[in-house]
């Protein structure tokens, strides 16, 4: 059973890649957003992805589907991501995409659909996370860079839901 081999949840921002490792859907172990420096942030980015591979060893690498309709995922970021993936094939681990509709569904038990809502289910869940929650984004601000570790989160969650989801039905 999948649920309590590590998942390690990635989601690349333009200031670096927000993370979150769990083992099972009530388990986190560590997260957190690690910065990448100027230069080359896909290349930096894809060092310090391979840096956790080594470090948490884990069976899923969990991304957004950047391709699904109503993403509005920069290229570079999408090429990144691609990168992850590939980067993932090479230490045979499965990675597993979903989309922001799927996030949205998996939360719906909350009646969280925007990602301040669902930031704020998941620091709910997970305690030790509320001191990073950030604060609602006004409108004329970039978001927090903090968010993208709510969002590596409930992409994780999202998964453990839908390995439940399958389970289920089998």
């Amino acid at each position: 059973m999948m649920e309590k081999e590590k998942v390690l949840a990635l989601q690349p921002s333009s200031q670096g890649v927000g993370f979150a490792v769990l083992a099972g859907a009530e388990s986190i172990l560590d997260w957190g957003v690690k910065r990448t420096r100027s230069g080359n942030k896909n290349a930096n980015a894809l060092k310090v992805v391979q840096g956790m591979i080594q470090h948490y060893r884990p069976a899923v690498i969990v991304l957004e589907n950047h391709s699904s309709v109503g993403s509005r995922r920069q290229p570079r970021v999408q090429r990144l991501m691609d990168g992850i993936s590939r980067l993932a094939a090479k230490y045979r681990i499965a990675t597993c995409r979903f989309s922001r509709a799927q996030v949205r569904k998996a939360f719906a038990f909350a009646g969280a659909r925007t990602k301040q809502q669902i930031a704020s289910v998941v620091a709910e869940r997970f305690p030790e996370l509320a001191p990073q929650l950030p604060p609602p984004r006004k409108i004329w601000k970039s978001e927090d860079h903090r968010q993208s570790t709510f969002d590596a989160v409930s992409f994780a969650l999202t998964f453990y839901e839908a390995k439940r989801t399958q389970q289920r039905a089998a």
